[in-house]
């Protein structure tokens, strides 16, 4: 990186011939990357070279372009990301550098004398840290007109690590390239460090992209491969993708491959799963959850609009690049075995959950720093929502001795055992600890969960396709989730349950006493405070079961029930998922369904001390 020194508009270069024009055609897309890659796997470097056209779309002319460098996240210990995450990821630590070195970039790279705009260029917009870059332009690009960028960089990648590096020969080769920030509507540029909880945001634009390794490697990339040439020397392969907002890629002379085809609305899917040996029976499983789950999102969520997706299952020892989604690729994770058979269905839940991405960041392109909660956590309740198509819902979850907890009590455990839960509709950056696991992921899915359970699945399952269809290729926040939902329901829906427990965690805390008999009747009080779900009481005894409506409006249930009845559960279908004390739903002789309970209160209370 050059030294930062003023930006002197001299006369000269304010005549200087760059691009500064509206796209000549209306088909033309607004940006486009063209990138080769060349992949050195001794050193573990990637040699790059590209181009970059971008149109300024926003209302107000900008006279800077802010950059993002990732890997420079690697590069030094007082990196945001590195400040952040205690130098680890998901229980992975940090074990060797990384970073990018921009050697070239300059303005109309086919001007006889291209700008360089490393000169006078800010690499250190938070102190320590180099992960953004802002170049200064000649003179304005106004709204509606493009420029061109020519550049050249060196990516050193770190031993696997935070969802990029290398193990052994294999290479996850992510976050690799200079890419420009996105620049809102209203002229801001939504640019940001690294952070240690979050992930990324950009504009949809064509990727081109190149990729050249050693003779006999295997390539999984995003977008489809249009061209294949072999040397002596080398192997380079061309891919495109259209209409994505990122590009990653994943290398090694040893993967295995499997293929499936999923017939959808949109066409033809083919889907390619990459794999170490040795993991044909766990690749077959990954390839049958993959399918399914086209099939699953699709039909709720729009029709999968790309003609392929890539799998890629790392390796042993490579964990931190497993669990990460970039568009029409992502990396799953799991053991070289199959494990059909098992009382549980986590083996198949990373796939579930990276490929729910492919909708929700995927194409549903939210701020995944400034709302990590509009991708994680409606991926986590759209992940959910397929292992129960799957398994059930018992079996989405655990078998606790004998006593089935589904995987939705085990993320309503995750969110509110333990320490008390911040608000999921809040910056990834403001959590701190476990905190983001329990509330982005744990919270909001018990959230939407309590929805779906309460008014019913299929109707959750419309608005959330009113949200995705409607956001396809757009960038959200949330207030257009709670529009799409207001829509289905009505306004009460958003004003009263989603915006109180998102934004403000809202809970919804039930207790019912023990059954007091008299004269032949039975009496009970279920008190609530909290949100207004609308459940039911249960009563049973000698004198048989009833079931007690409790609105949503009704705080205090008085019940007076002619019979002897000795136990008593509120929710006795565990509809709601927001309530933090779980022992005081049930009373009663024998209390039924206690010892569940009590299971559950004690599994939610370890979770909540050790979830990630």
């Amino acid at each position: 990186m050059r030294a930062v020194a003023p930006l002197l508009l001299l006369p000269a270069l304010l005549g200087a011939p760059f691009l500064l024009a509206p796209r000549a055609h209306a088909d033309e897309p607004a940006h486009a990357y063209t990138l080769e890659a060349r992949l050195d796997p001794v050193e573990h470097v990637v040699h790059g070279e590209g181009r970059i056209r971008w149109t300024n779309e926003s209302e107000r002319a900008q006279d800077t372009l802010l950059l993002h460098l990732y890997l420079n996240a690697f590069a030094s210990d007082d990196s945001v990301f590195m400040q952040e995450s205690g130098s680890q990821l998901r229980g992975v630590r940090f074990r060797g550098e990384g970073g990018i070195t921009v050697e070239r970039l300059v303005l109309d790279p086919d001007a006889p004398a291209a700008h360089d705009l490393l000169e006078g260029a800010e690499d250190e917009l938070v102190e320590g840290d180099r992960t953004q870059l802002r170049v200064h332009l000649p003179r304005p690009v106004e709204p509606g007109e493009s420029v061109e960028l020519g550049m050249a960089w060196e990516s050193r990648l770190p031993p696997v690590f935070a969802r990029s590096g290398w193990h052994g020969a294999f290479h996850m080769v992510a976050q690799w390239f200079p890419k420009l920030a996105r620049l809102e509507p209203g002229g801001e540029w939504a640019s940001f460090p690294y952070h240690g909880h979050g992930e990324f945001y950009a504009d949809f634009a064509d990727y081109d992209l190149t990729v050249e390794t050693p003779p006999g490697w295997v390539v999984g990339a995003s977008g489809v491969m249009r061209e294949e040439r072999f040397t002596s020397a080398a192997t380079v392969r061309r891919f495109e993708a259209e209409r994505v907002h990122d590009v990653a890629f994943a290398a090694a002379p040893w993967f295995e491959e499997l293929e499936g085809t999923h017939e959808g609305e949109a066409g033809p899917v083919h889907v390619r799963v990459l794999y170490p040996p040795g993991f044909r029976g766990a690749a077959e499983r990954h390839l049958e959850v993959t399918l399914a789950g086209l099939a699953h999102y699709g039909a709720h969520y729009g029709s999968y609009p790309y003609p392929q997706l890539t799998v890629i299952v790392p390796p042993r020892g490579a964990d931190g690049a497993a669990g990460m989604e970039y568009p029409t690729l992502f990396v799953t994770a799991g053991p070289w075995f199959r494990m059909g058979g098992l009382p549980i269905a986590l083996h198949d839940e990373v796939t579930a959950h990276e490929l729910g991405h492919m909708w929700f960041q995927g194409l549903v392109a939210s701020n995944e720093v400034a709302w990590p909660m509009l991708d994680e956590g409606i991926t986590e309740w759209v992940t959910g929502d397929l292992l129960q198509e799957l398994h059930g819902r018992a079996r989405s979850g655990i078998d606790l001795f004998g006593l089935r907890v589904d995987g939705f009590e085990l993320r309503r455990a995750l969110a509110l055992g333990g320490r008390p839960t911040p608000p999921p509709a809040r910056p990834a950056h403001a959590f701190s600890g476990n905190a983001y696991g329990r509330a982005v992921y744990g919270r909001s899915a018990a959230i939407f969960e309590t929805v779906a359970r309460t008014w019913g699945r299929a109707r959750f399952r419309r608005a959330l396709g009113r949200y995705a269809k409607a956001q396809r290729f757009r960038h959200p926040v949330p207030e257009d989730l709670l529009a799409a939902f207001g829509e289905e329901y009505g306004d009460w829906m958003p004003r009263r349950v989603l915006h109180p427990t998102l934004f403000d965690n809202a809970i919804c805390a039930r207790r019912v006493t023990a059954p007091v008999r008299a004269g032949g009747r039975t009496r009970v009080v279920a008190t609530r405070v909290g949100l207004g779900l609308p459940t039911r009481v249960r009563l049973e005894g000698p004198d048989g079961r009833r079931s007690v409506p409790w609105p949503g409006d009704v705080e205090r249930l008085e019940i007076d029930e002619a019979g002897t009845f000795t136990r008593v559960w509120v929710d006795p279908e565990r509809r709601g998922l927001l309530d933090p004390e779980a022992r005081d739903d049930a009373a009663g002789e024998r209390e039924g369904g206690g010892i569940f309970r009590r299971a559950l209160f004690w599994l939610q209370t370890v979770l909540g001390q050790v979830a990630p």
